[in-house]
């Protein structure tokens, strides 16, 4: 099945790169037909540019599998910017109440994981799915293909480890550990967090790097 489909690729490879074989020659053989394709292209770079400056805004999308999942569309390239809505989108998890749900395997605390929004093209067949995957589908780690987030540690953007305050056990501390391209670039302690219903008060942070000075007393292992 597999030789099939790569012979079945391989063709479909061979005759789009055939085609715009004649293609370019068709265009290059008459002055008017070149210009208009160098105005066309032109034209699309210009429209690619304005769009991606202006029109792809940071999205937050909760996975409909783990609720403590949240893959983000066109990150922003300013580090401290990004940071800062991970933060607030943090805050706002809590807030919301969303806390049961399935969990990724091997973790066992309570977590809140940030991963950029990958997915790989229709036809790479013998390619990783991407962290869209992780969307509507639980990881797969026994299947024919195996599929596991842990898989995707280059788009890992922040996880977030949480536990009981201490001596007030209704409100919520934790760290978030930031990553760029797999490396740990540094940690945030958040102190009184509230949970559903109530309101957040006096929520506090600090950076630390790159030891966490745990408020809870408890141990917030990361995977």
């Amino acid at each position: 099945m597999e030789i099939i489909l790569i012979i079945s690729l391989l063709l479909v490879l061979t005759g789009i790169l055939f085609f715009l074989i004649r293609l370019s020659k068709w265009i290059l053989r008459n002055k008017m037909r070149s210009r208009a394709c160098l105005a066309l292209l032109v034209v699309a770079l210009v429209g690619l540019s304005v769009h991606h400056l202006f029109f792809k805004n940071m999205q937050f999308i909760q996975s409909e599998v783990y609720p403590d999942l949240y893959l983000i569309k066109y990150p922003e390239m300013d580090q401290k910017v990004l940071h800062q809505a991970i933060r607030e989108n943090v805050i706002k998890h809590l807030n919301s109440g969303v806390l049961r749900g399935k969990k990724r395997a091997y973790i066992k605390e309570n977590s809140i994981f940030f991963y950029k929004y990958y997915k790989a093209l229709p036809f790479s067949i013998f390619q990783d799915a991407g962290t869209a995957y992780f969307l509507e589908n639980e990881e797969d780690l026994g299947g024919f293909v195996t599929e596991e987030l842990g898989m995707y540690s280059k788009y890992k953007l922040a996880e977030f480890y949480y536990a009981p305050c201490k001596p007030d056990g209704t409100l919520y501390c934790g760290e978030i550990r930031y990553s760029n391209e797999g490396d740990f670039v540094k940690s945030e302690s958040l102190f009184n967090l509230a949970i559903a219903s109530k309101t957040a008060k006096d929520v506090n942070a600090h950076v630390i790097n790159p030891a966490f000075d745990d408020p809870t007393g408890s141990d917030m292992s990361t995977d």
